[in-house]
């Protein structure tokens, strides 16, 4: 398929054949997802002094509560210095989430697509009992799941209803 047909044939799929899928191909796709927006590259030795920098230091700090006033600290530094420079302003820890929800979605869709191109089917699932799925795949209460995302090959009447989209013409904009 194209990448136009790809788009096109991508749905939300509710119902699966009982038909199992190619863990192989799986695999790939979830490789082709990684690379997705915000995604390290090749480690090399400058990069990877950066990467640690930021990981190892910058994280760990935007990370940490203490109560709430290392937020309020960093807010009042982050709005002294964008007097100055540009910065980005989100560094709270709820605007941190929110960022990596993104990233995460990023590759979500990456990887649907990838599902797509590989004949198979996808449907992301927002709404699901977190704890169980946590509890299921061994992760830290405190990790937070973004989605989950069923895979299979799309049975007869899987596709709930015709794509519900905002109007091409409110969405785009020519200044």
């Amino acid at each position: 398929m194209t990448f136009q047909e790809i788009i096109n044939h991508r749905r939300s799929v509710r119902q699966y054949k009982d038909t199992p899928i190619d863990a192989e191909r799986v695999k790939h796709c979830l490789e082709l997802a990684s690379l997705s927006p915000n995604s390290p590259k090749e480690k090399q030795p400058k990069r990877v002094k950066t990467w640690e920098l930021y990981y190892g230091k910058v994280i760990p700090i935007l990370y940490s509560r203490f109560f709430g006033i290392l937020g309020i600290i960093r807010k009042i530094l982050v709005s002294i210095v964008g007097l100055f420079r540009p910065i980005t302003y989100q560094v709270s820890e709820c605007d941190v989430r929110v960022v990596v929800h993104k990233t995460c979605a990023l590759a979500a869709q990456t990887f649907m697509l990838a599902m797509a191109n590989e004949g198979y089917d996808t449907c992301p699932m927002e709404g699901l009992d977190s704890k169980r799925v946590k509890r299921i795949l061994k992760l830290p209460m405190g990790a937070q799941i973004n989605m989950v995302i069923s895979c299979g090959i799309r049975a007869e009447g899987g596709v709930w209803g015709d794509r519900m989209r905002v109007p091409f013409e409110e969405v785009y904009k020519r200044f």
